[in-house]
C-alpha cells in the first residue's frame, strides 16, 4: 500500500513542479490551429509517472530490461519533443532501438524458442505501435490519465488473478496511482499536460508488460484489450486519413475523441470518462470470456470492432463536413 502511495503522490508531485517551472523547463506546449485547447499549458508531467516507474521497479526489483529502455525513450521522448523538436524519423529510431533492445534482452531472459524468435518483428512492431498510438490519443485533458489509470489497474489485476508475479500486480497499481495523481491537475480543466515524456512512456511500458506476462495468445488477446479504445480510434483513423490522401505523421484533429470535443462540443472530461468506461466494460468482458478460448476472445474484438466503426461513421458524417 505504501508503494502505491508513493506512486500517487511522484505523479501529483511531478506535475505541480512541471505546472510551477514549466516555464523555466521550456516545455510550455503554444496551441495551434490542430489543438484541442486554446491557452498556453505547460508540458512534461509525465516526468513524475516516469519516477514512480523507476522507484516502484527497483523495490519490487523488477527486470532491468524493461524499466531501463523505458527510462530511456521516456527522457528521449522529453528532450526530442516536449523541450525540443526531432524529426520524426530520429524518434522513431530511438523508440524502435529502445523496443529492440527490450526485446532481445528478454528473450535471452526466456531461453526462447526458435519460434519466439520467428515473431520477433510483429512484436516489436506492436511496441512501437502502442508507445504512438498512445501518444497520439493524448489530444484532451483527462483522457490519456483516465486510460492510464484503467490500463494498468486491470493489467495488475490481471497479474494477480493469473498466479503470475505479484511484483507486477503492485507495479501496475503503482503505474495506474501515478497516473491518477497526475489527472489531480489534468481534469476537469488541464493545468498541466503529460507530453510526449509520459504519454510514449505509458503506451512503451504497457507494451512491453503485455509481452513479458504473456503465457499464451490468450493472455496477450486479453490483455491488449484492456487498451482497446485507443487501438480502435487510431486504426480507424489511420483509415480514414490513408482514404483522403493524409499524411499519417503530421498532426490533425480526425480522430473520434478529438471531433467529438472541437466539432460536436462534448466537454473534454466527458468524452474521457465515456472513453474510460468503454475501456472498463471491454476489459472486464474478456477477462470473462478468456476461459472460453481466444476463438470467443477474438469474437468480442469483431464486436467492439464493428461498434466502434459503425459509431465512427456516424460521428464523422454528422459533423464534419469533407466526409459527408
Amino acid at each position: 500500500m505504501t508503494l502505491i502511495l508513493s506512486g500517487f503522490l511522484l505523479g501529483y508531485t511531478g506535475a505541480w513542479l512541471v505546472m510551477r517551472y514549466g516555464d523555466r523547463l521550456g516545455t510550455i506546449d503554444i496551441p495551434g490551429h490542430r489543438s484541442s485547447h486554446h491557452k498556453e499549458v505547460p508540458k512534461g508531467a509525465g516526468l513524475g509517472i516516469l519516477a514512480a516507474l523507476v522507484f516502484s521497479s527497483l523495490m519490487l526489483q523488477i527486470p532491468v530490461f524493461i524499466w531501463m529502455p523505458a527510462l530511456v525513450i521516456s527522457l528521449a521522448s522529453f528532450w526530442g519533443a516536449d523541450k525540443y523538436i526531432l524529426p520524426v524519423s530520429q524518434r522513431l529510431v530511438i523508440h524502435f532501438g529502445c523496443s529492440l533492445l527490450f526485446l532481445v534482452f528478454f528473450l535471452s531472459w526466456k531461453q526462447a524458442d526458435a519460434l519466439s524468435y520467428a515473431v520477433w518483428l510483429p512484436v516489436l512492431i506492436f511496441i512501437v505501435g502502442t508507445a504512438n498510438f498512445y501518444n497520439f490519443m493524448d489530444g484532451i485533458d483527462g483522457i490519456a490519465g483516465i486510460t492510464g489509470f484503467l490500463a494498468f489497474s486491470l493489467t495488475g489485476f490481471y497479474a494477480r488473478l493469473s498466479g503470475l508475479d505479484q511484483a507486477f500486480f503492485y507495479l501496475g497499481l503503482t503505474l495506474a496511482f501515478s497516473c491518477l495523481g497526475f489527472l489531480c491537475l489534468n481534469i476537469p480543466r488541464a493545468k498541466v499536460f503529460l507530453g510526449d515524456v509520459g504519454s510514449i512512456l505509458l503506451g512503451f511500458v504497457f507494451a512491453c508488460l503485455i509481452v513479458f506476462l504473456s503465457q499464451d495468445l490468450s493472455d496477450f488477446m486479453v490483455m491488449a484489450a484492456f487498451l482497446a479504445p485507443f487501438y480502435f480510434d487510431e486504426m480507424f483513423t489511420m483509415v480514414v486519413r490513408i482514404k483522403h490522401g493524409d499524411s499519417l505523421i503530421e498532426p490533425h484533429r480526425r480522430h473520434i475523441y478529438q471531433i467529438l470535443v472541437n466539432e460536436a462540443g462534448i466537454g473534454h472530461w466527458k468524452v474521457a470518462l465515456g472513453y474510460g468506461m468503454v475501456q472498463l466494460a471491454i476489459g472486464v468482458s474478456v477477462i470473462a470470456a478468456q476461459p472460453k478460448g481466444w476463438k470467443v476472445l477474438l469474437g468480442i474484438y469483431f464486436l467492439c470492432g464493428l461498434m466502434f466503426a459503425i459509431f465512427s461513421i456516424i460521428i464523422r458524417r454528422k459533423f464534419v463536413a469533407d466526409e459527408n
